[in-house]
């Protein structure tokens, strides 16, 4: 037995229509300081997830219990809190309606990025050795999505996976102390004050379709 991610998401899959939504919001200073939000509300699988919890496993996966999740987000805690740049870290869970949130500071976007690796590696172990998801310099913000690093993620999902998935919502919200100066409108929504983005659709999109979710933003000096 053993604890899968994707042995839930095939379980919720074939129980009912289901589905969730990633948030990620992530607030630039001029320094390139700011802070970073990452959300999984998974309150619309509610009755799916109950369901699991009732069971030991699930097609032959192990369900995880509230106190091994609770260790998991205890280890994410930990890693984040000693990695040089980081500070003011929470999460918090709500293990009634599914939704978990984690908040913490950055010095550099550097510091960020070894922040979400460290959450990634986490979780899987064939997460890329480096990550580099975003940069700040020279007033240009960039998101970058680069489909060869969750390759083996899209590769091991079933048609019933990609179906919930495609039915699912990312959403990347990008904040900035000055308003947006350019950006690219394929893929982004900007707010009426210009000083922030939004990019939002379907998590399977989001994850396996190279570039489209990559974010190129000049910000206002």
């Amino acid at each position: 037995m053993k604890y899968s991610f994707y042995g839930i998401l095939l379980f919720i899959s074939v129980s009912l229509t289901s589905c969730f939504e990633i948030i990620e919001d992530v607030t630039v200073h001029k320094n390139g300081s700011g802070t970073y939000k990452f959300i999984v509300n998974l309150s619309q699988s509610k009755n799916q997830i109950d369901k699991i919890r009732s069971q030991d496993s699930i097609l032959q996966y192990k369900v995880p219990t509230t106190a091994v999740i609770d260790s998991k987000i205890t280890e994410v805690k930990t890693k984040l809190q000693g990695i040089d740049g980081i500070s003011n870290v929470t999460i918090k869970q709500d293990h009634t309606n599914y939704i978990y949130n984690l908040s913490c500071d950055f010095k550099n976007v550097s510091s960020l990025n070894n922040a979400v690796h460290s959450i990634w590696k986490t979780y899987d172990k064939k997460a890329p050795a480096a990550l580099t998801l975003y940069s700040y310099e020279n007033g240009i913000f960039k998101r970058n999505a680069n489909s060869s690093e969750v390759d083996h993620l899209t590769q091991s999902a079933n048609t019933q996976i990609i179906e919930m998935l495609q039915k699912s919502e990312y959403t990347v919200i990008c904040r900035f102390d000055t308003t947006v100066a350019n950006g690219n409108a394929m893929n982004y929504t900007v707010s009426p004050s210009k000083k922030a983005v939004l990019y939002k659709h379907d998590i399977w999109s989001t994850i396996a379709i190279k570039g489209k979710s990559n974010n190129n933003i000049t910000v206002g000096q």
